[in-house]
């Protein structure tokens, strides 16, 4: 294959991805999609040469060689085996499936296919996850024995205008809008929404998730009323660690993402509101404070205009490389099910009180360990650090 034939659907979201895959070499947007007509106009600029239809089944009839599903969070699991069954190659926006039955049948139609399925989790290509797995990898805090990662992002625009448009339940009221139907985010459990947090953890760890309970505060947000404002789960994975993930939609909060590993040696973590890594190594005492990098979600080569300080792009990349190279994707159908089906069950066991839930291996054969380093290099080299020191009451 000389170059990747690409068929884009879902243009609301999916207006970063055209963006992206234009900007790429051998690759050929040759259609996109959307019911909307004002998001197809919206991208015509970019690609003038690409078909714009309003049916999926237009786009799939121009047989692209992959689809990249960038439609609503309840239907990118038909819409993703629709374009395996068509003989496509498939990246999908997360969380890429609602239920465990969606995830068995996206597994079962990637191998009835033959084709490759890949999540298009972005965080997962962030920087300085590339430094987290090389400072893992070097025991630079010793064995990793806990993690965490906190998502914290006000989403309160939960209604759908005819215009396909997101509003909140207050701006509809002030503009005389009624009737309006909730989107697909409205009643989604936050947890499920945990990709973002879990998906790089798991990367860095090189592990996979075996058993969840999850708690949920209250349902008290008057802009989201149909979700729990918070929810916080605790996993057990393969390797014996702990991983605590707590997701909110509903939190007036800046800067969503925060992420902290535990080791036997030192912590490591990085904030989304600081920007940069702080690590207390096994070469320094507890007393002796951090050392902090300046490495944060761009590489300094990084075009960051991209989306995601330039995530997205390398999503894009990373998955035509691996396609036009006949290799295995960096995120494949099955490591999708180990970042999504465990928030997938998380809520589950929230709606049950806590009750402990086992997460089940969706793979047809055992793991093998994760393809994402084979296609992403970890850093050579890394910046001088600096000491940083928190402020102490009087100067104590």
């Amino acid at each position: 294959m000389s170059n990747l034939r690409v068929g884009i659907l879902g243009l609301r979201r999916g207006r970063t991805h055209v963006r992206n895959y234009a900007y790429l070499d051998d690759v050929e947007i040759i259609g996109c999609a959307d019911r909307y007509e004002h998001l197809r106009e919206n991208v015509r600029e970019v690609v003038p040469e690409a078909r714009l239809v309003e049916e999926y089944d237009e786009l799939l009839a121009m047989e692209p060689d992959a689809v990249v599903v960038a439609t609503n969070g309840r239907r990118q699991a038909e819409h993703s085996i629709k374009a395996l069954r068509a003989g496509c190659h498939v990246i999908s926006e997360v969380p890429g499936a609602f239920t465990v039955e969606e995830a068995h049948r996206i597994v079962a139609a990637a191998q009835a296919s033959g084709r490759q399925y890949m999540l298009g989790e972005n965080s997962a290509f962030w920087d300085f996850v590339r430094y987290f797995r090389k400072w893992v990898v070097e025991e630079r805090i010793g064995q990793v024995s806990y993690a965490e990662g906190e998502y914290v992002h006000y989403l309160p625009a939960t209604l759908v205008t005819p215009g396909n448009e997101r509003t909140t339940p207050l701006q509809a009221r002030e503009e005389g809008l009624t009737d309006l139907p909730p989107s697909w985010r409205a009643d989604q459990p936050p947890i499920q929404y945990l990709t973002h947090e879990l998906g790089p953890l798991l990367e860095v760890l090189d592990d996979r998730v075996t058993s969840v309970v999850c708690r949920e505060g209250p349902w008290w947000q008057e802009q989201a009323p149909l979700r729990a404002d918070a929810q916080t789960a605790l996993f057990q994975t393969a390797a014996g660690r702990m991983i605590k993930i707590t997701v909110s939609l509903n939190t007036q909060r800046p800067h969503p993402h925060n992420y902290r590993l535990m080791g036997t040696l030192g912590s490591l973590e990085w904030f989304r509101h600081e920007g940069f890594c702080r690590l207390n190594d096994r070469d320094m005492g507890v007393q002796d404070g951090w050392k902090v990098y300046d490495i944060g979600l761009a590489a300094p080569d990084d075009d960051t205009t991209t989306g995601h300080a330039g995530a997205d792009l390398k999503t894009a990349w990373y998955f035509t490389r691996a396609l036009l190279q006949d290799r295995h994707v960096p995120i494949d159908v099955y490591r999708m099910c180990d970042y999504t089906v465990p928030g997938i069950l998380a809520a589950r066991s929230a709606e049950l009180g806590g009750q402990p839930i086992s997460v089940p291996d969706i793979r047809t054969g055992p793991r093998r360990g994760t393809e994402f380093w084979n296609h992403v290099p970890l850093p050579d080299v890394e910046p001088e650090p600096w000491e940083y020191h928190p402020p102490t009451r009087n100067g104590g």
